[in-house]
């Protein structure tokens, strides 16, 4: 099988991956600026790892059956350009499931026990928290709910269940039965929503930025949620209704937050140091821990991504392929 590999890795992670893909797997690796030089060859690959692929690639690409997108989702322009080429099946690569579910974890402890606030506070040798404000969510014995249930929610769910929580969870394919030990307890499909989220005392949120998903979480579901309880994002921030947020916050509605992507991001390296993530301002809520999408920002990111991807290249090499993205649904 012959692969062309879009990347800004060095020759020495390139051949890296080559080594570890396997002999059934032939690599060609295009910097991004050289993508003049992949539409030339397009016609010789059979798969091809990269997002953002220019139209005149797939154009060209006559014998392309597989795109794997090496991160999790499909960018908005290969969306696009894709509906036009529907020979090709595409992938993902979640190999930062992990890190993202353990970033999620980190809000949520930090939301649940104010420790944000507390720590601001006690630098400035203030101690009224310890006697004053809201007490902190006990995990064990609370209802963790789970809005998206692929890698990163099951993973979670493992965590809930290890600090003795009830999980729940619900998926965009259906209801589902009870799972083994360190899945959720309970899964259900969307129109469970407006029935598990009362129940909850905490809601992690880890949904793809797509069409059907954009402002899923607004209103009528911050309404529903248990007065008081913990809301957690490390999906996209396009899910959740921006104002609807912003007044659970302000009316109290959320006892805490934690939020790793958001509604509004730097146009550029220059505007990184002065951009709010919201219209809203919402530097003066105390039970708000704020993440600068960074999740997936950890230590051996990119030989963990080498690893998945050199999998993944093999099982499409021995006709073994993992389920493809929905295109409707778009993940």
């Amino acid at each position: 099988m012959k692969v062309a590999l879009v990347t800004d890795w060095d020759e020495a992670r390139r051949a890296a991956l080559a080594a570890a893909a396997g002999a059934g797997v032939e690599i060609h690796a295009f910097a991004r600026g050289e993508l003049d030089a992949l539409v030339a060859r397009a016609g010789t690959f059979d798969a091809a790892v990269g997002g953002r692929l220019p139209r005149a690639f797939f154009e060209a690409a006559g014998r392309l059956r597989w795109l794997v997108i090496p991160y999790a989702g499909v960018p908005a322009q290969d969306r696009q350009v894709l509906r036009d080429f529907p020979r090709v099946t595409v992938v993902n690569s979640h190999f930062n499931a992990r890190a993202a579910a353990e970033h999620a974890w980190a809000l949520l402890l930090a939301a649940a026990k104010r420790l944000p606030a507390a720590d601001r506070r006690l630098r400035a040798g203030d101690w009224t928290m310890r006697h004053e404000g809201p007490w902190s969510l006990q995990l064990r014995g609370a209802t963790l709910l789970l809005v998206g249930y692929g890698h990163i929610g099951r993973a979670l769910a493992g965590y809930g269940r290890a600090f003795g929580m009830k999980v729940l969870a619900v998926r965009r394919r259906g209801a589902g039965e009870a799972e083994a030990a360190g899945g959720a307890h309970t899964v259900g499909a969307w129109a469970d929503l407006p029935r598990l989220l009362p129940e909850a005392d905490a809601v992690i949120l880890s949904l793809p930025g797509t069409e059907r998903t954009r402002g899923l979480f607004g209103r009528a579901e911050f309404a529903a949620m248990k007065p008081g309880a913990v809301f957690v994002n490390v999906g996209r921030g396009e899910t959740v209704d921006e104002d609807a947020f912003a007044d659970a916050l302000r009316t109290g509605r959320l006892g805490a937050a934690g939020v790793d992507t958001w509604w509004r991001y730097p146009e550029s390296r220059a505007a990184a140091a002065a951009t709010p993530p919201s219209r809203h301002d919402l530097s003066s809520f105390e039970n708000l821990v704020m993440s600068p999408h960074r999740a997936s920002h950890v230590d051996g990111r990119e030989d963990d991504r080498l690893a998945a991807l050199a999998a993944l290249l093999r099982a499409l090499a021995a006709g073994r392929p993992p389920a493809p993205v929905d295109r409707e649904a778009g993940y």
